[in-house]
């Protein structure tokens, strides 16, 4: 089963999967009084946040990174790593576009 879960796609998945669950997170934690639906549109409309969540949500990858390393899984974490860089493009747009 270890060497199973040490392919560089299902780190893909689970660093593309990951700022999805941070983003999840960031919202129980500061907006919980609100809908989902509501804080999404609260984002979306201030352009000011953009960058600054996508970077708090990408912070989540960071468990998956240090799992892998933990469980000696180096394919797995080099996935969560090419998922953070594809993530990486969509900061630097928001932020300075």
């Amino acid at each position: 089963m270890n060497a199973a879960l040490n392919k560089t796609w299902i780190g893909l998945i689970a660093g593309l999967i990951g700022p999805v669950i941070g983003y999840l997170l960031f919202y129980l934690i500061t907006s919980s009084h609100r809908t989902l639906m509501a804080f999404s549109k609260m984002i979306l409309n201030n352009g000011d946040t953009h960058s600054a969540i996508i970077s708090v949500s990408l912070i989540f990858n960071l468990v998956f990174f240090f799992a892998a390393l933990r469980k000696d899984w180096l394919y797995a974490a080099r996935g969560v790593i090419l998922a953070t860089l594809i993530y990486a493009p969509l900061v630097v747009y928001f932020k300075y576009g």
